[in-house]
């Protein structure tokens, strides 16, 4: 399963955008092809090293909570079948 992750822009240069995930410490490259009109500290969306669009911070942070609360019915899951 392939998930969207949101990130906030660290640099751009070009067609190449430096991007930093969710709880990483080190920004990734994503291509800016889909999103020409990036500017560091935006928020985008990243899927398989493509920038899909650009979102708002409280949409990035919706997003992080629902993965957050998948993650937590899936260890229960696990817990409860162990």
């Amino acid at each position: 399963m392939c998930l969207v992750l949101p990130a906030r822009v660290v640099s751009v240069s070009g067609a190449t955008a430096e991007v930093l995930l969710h709880g990483e410490q080190q920004p990734v490259s994503a291509s800016t092809a889909l999103a020409p009109d990036l500017r560091s500290g935006d928020f985008v969306l990243v899927d398989r090293g493509m920038i899909l669009n650009i979102i708002e911070p409280a949409e990035a942070e919706a997003i992080l909570a629902i993965y957050a609360e998948m993650e937590q019915l899936l260890e229960e899951a696990d817990s409860v079948h162990a």
